[in-house]
């Protein structure tokens, strides 16, 4: 019995050294289409194992891991809020690990490397001209509110001119993918440069994390634009119940999904909703503008997308809109995509299943132009003249065509910018991380003078 237990003692002290060996800031890189993007797991054992990842060019939050597991000398890590996972085995120097990165249909390797704060600072080392400096000339407040219709907490904040007096006010609604409150991005952090700029010029704003992103509860993961627009009722709703908010002057300011949303919501008439600014949010049929943005994307790398193509691109889109079970619509697909020989690799189906998430089968399916034509409430539009994501020319004409016309709406192209309002050279996605703007001075200007002249 003693022998056993000595066996037991000495075991359990060797997992604990390969645990320990975990222990720190661990970084590596993705490699996706036109752009690297770092990821940091911060892994701790205390009583018991804890951890953060963060995706630094994306986001300055730290996501807590939901599930972090450690068998000798491998481990894995989930963040089941936005779908991620990591599996990977200790490298024998102990200071990499080899694994695989998955988040939804996208698995690719990854190494991480053992690091440190100081080495992670200088490797992303990202100068931004617009920053928001302390102590502000407003007050700020930490908030939380519910969507009663899906049961979730979202978590924001609100910053509001200091006075008695009650004030126009904006929710802001971010693009897609997983956001915190600030629209984090390659070091750019737009939603806050835009409401420090609009609450200093007299205007209240909420801006708040995507479901299941940061503070606010619910599933990214499994949500659709549906959900999303009825967080942004919430929003409303709640901004509209402060004492400071002139609860006729209540608007959104929506980019890229969130812009759509704003549209959606505004042919829908929903009541708390008094005027929309929508920035880079696409007016055309969503199979349509992601078909231009193929081509646009295509364009910026010296590139062009060939008849064959276009055609299987349009198909594929036809089957993700129908009725198809997963199952059957993933075997449509495939055999679709037998038109491209380099298609039939493991790496490009998985590739293809991203077709089928939930939110893109429902988001392809969006046709904005019905409600837009609905819309009485005033709206201003702006679009970026580089932007590749949503092609200004198409997007503005049909809102031009299709806006009841108002003598309060305005649309407005920036020739030199792209899709976050960046003054560009080319609109590459890739260059968004290596432009020192983070919202051009102009586009600001124009949104807090367009909300002033509303009564």
């Amino acid at each position: 019995m003693k022998k056993y237990f000595l066996i037991i003692a000495i075991l359990s002290s060797c997992f604990s050294v390969l645990a320990q060996n975990f222990e720190g800031i661990w970084r590596g890189t993705l490699n996706v289409p036109g752009l690297e993007l770092p990821i940091v797991f911060e892994l701790k054992l205390l009583d018991q194992w804890t951890g953060t990842m963060q995706s630094p060019k994306q986001s300055t939050a730290k996501i807590p891991l939901s599930s972090f597991r450690v068998q000798e000398d491998s481990v894995y890590l989930e963040v089941k809020s936005i779908g991620l996972s990591y599996q990977g085995k200790l490298a024998s120097d102990k200071k990499q690990i080899n694994g695989t990165i998955k988040q939804g249909a996208l698995e690719a390797p990854m190494r991480l490397e053992i690091s440190n704060s100081a080495d992670l600072k200088n490797s992303i080392g990202f100068k931004r001209s617009q920053q928001v400096k302390t102590p502000y000339s407003y007050d700020t407040l930490a908030v939380s509110f519910r969507n009663e219709n899906d049961q979730i907490d979202l978590a924001g904040t609100i910053t509001y001119p200091r006075g008695k007096d009650k004030y126009p006010a904006v929710v802001l609604v971010s693009g897609s993918g997983p956001q915190d409150r600030n629209e984090s991005l390659m070091g750019h952090e737009p939603f806050k440069i835009l409401a420090d700029f609009l609450t200093r010029n007299g205007i209240a704003v909420l801006r708040y994390d995507d479901r299941g992103v940061a503070e606010s509860k619910g599933d990214f993961k499994t949500a659709t634009s549906a959900d999303f627009s009825k967080d942004a009722i919430a929003a409303l709703n709640y901004l509209k119940t402060k004492p400071f908010v002139n609860p006729k002057r209540i608007g959104i300011i929506g980019h890229s999904e969130g812009g759509l949303i704003a549209f959606l919501l505004a042919g829908q008439k929903v009541p708390a909703l008094k005027f929309m600014v929508s920035l880079a949010g696409p007016t055309i049929p969503m199979d349509s503008l992601l078909l231009l943005q193929s081509q646009a994307i295509m364009k910026s790398m010296g590139k062009s997308m060939t008849n064959t193509e276009i055609a299987v691109q349009r198909e594929n889109y036809r089957i993700v809109m129908s009725d198809l079970p997963a199952s059957q619509a993933m075997d449509s697909l495939m055999k679709n995509m037998q038109a491209l020989p380099e298609s039939q690799n493991p790496e490009f189906a998985r590739g293809i299943a991203t077709l089928l998430t939930p939110w893109y089968r429902y988001f392809l399916k969006i046709d904005p132009i019905p409600q837009i034509k609905k819309i009485n409430i005033p709206v201003f539009a702006a679009f970026g003249g580089k932007d590749i994501q949503v092609p200004a020319l198409a997007n503005a004409e049909s809102l031009t065509d299709n806006l009841p016309k108002g003598k309060l709406n305005a649309i407005k192209v920036y020739p030199e910018l792209n899709h976050l309002f960046q003054k560009a050279k080319t609109g590459a996605v890739a260059e968004y991380s290596e432009i020192e703007e983070t919202l051009n001075e102009e586009l600001l200007n124009d949104i807090v003078m367009w909300i002033k002249s509303l009564k």
